[in-house]
């Protein structure tokens, strides 16, 4: 039953509490009660779907914004899947989504003594949202953002194959990677098309079978989710409507401005529904950001606490190396390393250039290409490659190695010049004064004219450690670059543009293993592990170290900041 008016003012004051609650099937399903400290009594509720691949932490932004501004919000976790609820994570389908969805109601009404809800989704899960809507009248209101409508579309644009016609054509996968998270492939492909949940017309069946207002956000920009099949199956719905989200991709908070006026929007409308205003609000309340903050480091820590083990991280940067040299291939990346190279730039003879985490070796492969000739007398360039793993610094050998042959061989007066290549492994999170040498080399004060350290800071425990060393080994007027991949970076445009350049099918396997991998580091991520960071930030932490001149660059198909300073 919805209030009779809304609040006249929403406080900032959020708070969560955790909840535990049975499935369905029996399983625990965890989740978070997020709500005004006080006057939430008579405040409607929202119940908020992870994504495929998230957790419930992922919608804590929205959440407290929806809080704040005079909602009951919950947050849950899916049961056999990421995050705090039990289950298997291989088991993971459609229609044990829809049953999670469904059991968070049930809990709702048992403890809150409600009667209906709003239900916020979100990318793969806006298709269980369909269905719940569709089953259960008790759900007043549906909002998706970027929502599937036709996952055998997206499963077809994500891989370049029909995985849904193979599947029904007999082929099989077993448990297999995801997007960064292995499931049972056979299972979620069997449950979806029994269910009718895998194509575009079970979900306008779906939609037309709802008898309450749906509104349907899309991305302008999104590379996975059809706008005009969004427009053709919400049509469907007696009380459809669809909004064009301007400027944004799938991934919405990619794009910090556009995620803020989308979320901004998509509050308004829960807000508007639920109180049942004539018009939606336009001046919300704002969350005290000390709250949000101190909220994630909980919701951290519990998630590590819940994930199992995985493998250390030497193990996991030498298996995700093994995915990352595609890169070389791919366009945006190469437009990255020419500015890279650009901002480091004029290289001289007798330089010391440190590339600080080199990975397989592909920005030294690019200086090695585009090193002019220098004179008879010059000295020699030194090329120092550090990396975490054993398989990188391999990797940059032999690259390296075949490179200078064959500019050798090509241009016989070039090599006379000199360069001088060497690789070390080392551990930046063992960086220092105090480092243990076998650990992390030590190299004299000044030693570098050039310090390259290319998407390594937002792996590391403490980069501002980090950042001071290379100011020490760095001589005056040395130049320095770092990047890192932004907040909430989206590297689905990255990937169709790849796969829009026409690749091989073994290319096409490793640009899948890629995309699974960056899969991977963003759950990490999501657990604190590893931190994407903003241009702003990265300038921060630059001029704490003692940088100065910093200049803030967008490359790799604007997911990635690049920021060039001197010492």
């Amino acid at each position: 039953m919805k209030s009779a008016s809304p609040p006249q003012k929403a406080v900032a004051d959020v708070v969560s509490e955790a909840l535990l609650y049975p499935s369905r099937s029996g399983l625990k399903l965890s989740a978070f009660w997020d709500h005004r400290a006080e006057g939430y009594e008579r405040c409607p509720f929202v119940i908020v779907a992870p994504k495929y691949g998230e957790t419930k932490k992922n919608n804590l932004q929205l959440g407290y914004l929806l809080a704040a501004n005079g909602m009951n919000v919950v947050r849950f976790d899916h049961t056999n899947h990421v995050g705090e609820s039990a289950g298997e994570k291989t088991a993971f389908t459609l229609p044990g989504g829809v049953e999670d969805i469904l059991a968070t109601i049930d809990h709702l009404v048992s403890r809150f003594h409600i009667s209906t809800v709003s239900l916020l989704a979100s990318s793969l899960s806006a298709r269980t949202a369909l269905r719940a809507a569709a089953r259960d009248r008790r759900i007043a209101h549906l909002v998706c953002i970027v929502g599937v409508v036709n996952v055998r579309h997206t499963l077809r644009e994500v891989y370049r194959e029909d995985l849904v016609a193979n599947h029904l054509a007999g082929k099989t996968w077993g448990v297999t990677d995801i997007l960064g998270h292995e499931i049972d492939f056979d299972r979620f492909l069997a449950t979806a098309c029994e269910s009718r949940m895998h194509d575009l017309d079970g979900a306008a069946v779906d939609l037309a079978a709802t008898s309450v207002p749906v509104t349907y956000f899309s991305g302008e920009e999104d590379t996975w989710v059809s706008f005009k099949e969004v427009e053709q199956a919400v049509r469907r719905a007696p009380c459809g409507r669809v909004v064009k989200l301007a400027g944004a991709k799938h991934e919405v908070r990619e794009n910090e401005p556009a995620a803020q006026k989308a979320f901004n929007e998509v509050v308004g409308e829960i807000i508007r529904e639920a109180w049942g205003l004539e018009n939606a609000p336009t001046d919300l309340r704002t969350p005290d950001v000390r709250q949000v903050f101190a909220q994630n480091r909980i919701e951290r820590a519990r998630l590590k606490k819940a994930a199992p083990t995985g493998p250390t991280e030497l193990s996991f940067w030498s298996d995700y190396l093994r995915k990352f040299d595609l890169l070389g291939r791919v366009e945006d990346y190469c437009a990255y390393l020419e500015l890279v190279g650009e901002l480091l730039g004029p290289f001289k003879p007798g330089e010391a250039v440190l590339d600080a985490g080199c990975g397989s070796g592909l920005f030294g492969a690019w200086l090695l290409r585009n090193l002019p000739a220098a004179p008879r007398s010059a000295p020699p360039m030194l090329y120092v490659g550090l990396d975490l793993t054993r398989h990188g610094l391999t990797e940059s050998s032999a690259k390296h190695t075949a490179l200078l042959a064959a500019r050798a061989k090509a241009e016989r007066g070039w090599v006379e010049h000199g360069v001088e290549v060497m690789y070390a492994q080392a551990n930046f999170d063992r960086i220092g004064p105090e480092a243990d040498p076998r650990e992390m080399p030590r190299f004299a004060d000044g030693m570098f004219d050039v310090v390259c350290c290319s998407l390594v800071l937002s792996y590391l425990v403490d980069p501002s450690i980090v950042l001071t060393e290379f100011r020490r080994l760095l001589r005056p007027g040395g130049r320095l670059m770092v990047s890192s991949m932004k907040p909430h970076c989206d590297m689905s445009t990255i990937y169709r543009d790849f796969m829009d350049q026409g690749v091989s099918s073994t290319e096409l396997q490793s640009a899948r293993n890629l995309l699974s991998a960056a899969g991977q580091i963003k759950l990490k991520e999501e657990q604190g592990y590893y931190v994407f960071y903003s241009g702003e930030q990265l300038v921060d932490m630059l001029r704490a170290a003692g940088f100065r001149d910093l200049q803030v660059f967008a490359s790799f198909g604007d997911q990635a900041v690049v920021v060039r300073g001197a010492a």
